[in-house]
């Protein structure tokens, strides 16, 4: 199978399974004999198509007698990708994706492929001039077939932060994407005040062909310049590092843990920001994980093992139900709530179709049970912290602003309010609350 084969099999698997694509793209390169030009080629296949969808069928729409909803999932799969390629991939000629998507065609939807080459030659001779909403008349048309948004997402962000800011949001879902890694300040040589060495740890990296830039913003983050292959580093293996998006490091940093104390991790899974406050905390104290699935629990002693900790205790616990042997037995309470995750469409874009309006009112509930029985775990004078991956105001301000008019003790301390096209990092909202 080529690239644009084993790209079809992913979509189709993508469609048929509703799986998320992420993992999809993780398993297949898991097969060493795809080289590392054709994983190029599959994952912007893939991920162009998929995050593109709105758009691709709009288009395609225009010069197809049959409806989307009529073709069968490979039809749809092979126009949409070929459509992708014909707008978005200049470096391949025009002649070549239509020749390439027929032979698709006849592999894998034979009676279609007259079809299929008679819309994509179409396509190309007529790219130039495809028609979208008006921008002044269509305003929520225009953003959700121009940046391939539901409508529903669209008339959300327009309704809470206005066109313009909401455009802005939309096109940094397309943003190219550089992880961040947080160094280990109880492996990595520092200064005793928990900053890191900068030069030699860049120097250490360097020497397994990593380039790392500092974050001139928070500490011991690093942007990486590049590619970062973690099976091949023996620095991630030996724990000088985790993969972190900077606006999840700030969520600890805000939390502000400090050694010798009692913090609970309600909402803990995978364990990167557990494991930060265990750094923070030098690891002197006792951190409580909590996580509604094993395999997570797992996953963050995993994570704690690699980076020489052990005063996190993970336990197997669904955080919405009330241990009223916690109450006020934390310094700190962080909650890290499940979310829509809006705020990282741009690693993971196909959230946006995976989620309807019905998911995030029953988030809200889910949330809003979390924060309640977590705050009665907070010592008077101590601090609870609220976090999510999403920039919904539903989930964030409104949810914050609902829980301080019904707990009178406690009062808002700080709000952070984070968004790719402007900090660099993913969409993050971080409310510092204290318990008086």
């Amino acid at each position: 199978m080529n690239s644009r084969d084993i790209s079809l099999s992913i979509l189709n698997k993508y469609d048929y399974d509703k799986a998320y694509v992420n993992k999809l793209l993780a398993d297949t390169f898991k097969n060493k004999n795809i080289d590392n030009k054709d994983k190029g080629l599959i994952n912007e296949l893939v991920l162009g198509s998929i995050e593109n969808r709105y758009l691709l069928d709009f288009i395609i729409s225009q010069f197809s007698k049959i409806k989307i909803k009529k073709m069968s999932v490979s039809v749809r799969n092979i126009l949409e990708m070929g459509t992708y390629q014909l707008l978005f991939l200049d470096k391949i000629p025009d002649s070549a994706v239509c020749n390439e998507s027929v032979k698709l065609a006849k592999k894998y939807a034979n009676r279609s492929s007259g079809f299929i080459n008679a819309v994509l030659r179409n396509i190309s001779r007529n790219k130039y001039n495809i028609k979208y909403p008006d921008k002044t008349e269509d305003k929520i048309g225009y953003l959700s077939i121009y940046y391939s948004f539901p409508k529903w997402i669209v008339e959300k962000l327009v309704d809470q932060f206005g066109f313009e800011f909401c455009e802005d949001i939309l096109k940094s879902s397309f943003k190219t994407y550089y992880p961040a890694i947080r160094a280990n300040i109880l492996k990595v040589p520092n200064d005793g005040n928990g900053k890191v060495k900068t030069d030699e740890f860049i120097d250490t990296l360097k020497s397994e062909n990593i380039n790392i830039i500092p974050n001139e913003d928070i500490q011991n983050c690093f942007w990486v310049n590049g590619k970062l292959d973690i099976n091949n580093s023996e620095s991630y293996k030996n724990g000088l590092y985790t993969i972190q998006n900077p606006s999840s490091q700030l969520t600890a940093i805000t939390l502000d843990p400090k050694p010798n104390e009692i913090i609970i991790d309600v909402c803990a899974a995978p364990g990167g920001k557990t494991t930060h406050i265990a750094e923070l905390m030098k690891n002197k104290g006792r951190v409580l994980a909590f996580d509604i699935y094993q395999h997570k629990i797992d996953l963050i002693n995993k994570s704690a093992n690699r980076l020489g900790i052990d005063i996190i205790e993970a336990v197997k616990h669904d955080s919405s139900i009330f241990k009223p042997e916690l109450v006020e037995y934390a310094d700190r309470v962080l909650v890290d709530a499940p979310c829509s995750g809006f705020g990282v469409i741009h690693t993971k874009p196909d959230i946006k179709w995976h989620r309807n309006e019905n998911d995030i009112k029953e988030l809200i509930k889910i949330q809003e049970k979390i924060l309640s029985v977590s705050s009665k775990y907070v010592k008077k004078g101590g601090t609870l912290v609220y976090s999510t991956c999403t920039i919904l105001k539903d989930e964030n301000e409104i949810q914050i602003s609902k829980f301080l008019s019904e707990n009178r003790d406690y009062k808002l301390i700080s709000e952070k309010r984070l968004f790719t096209h402007i900090d660099g990092g993913s969409g993050f909202y971080i409310a510092k609350l204290k318990r008086i």
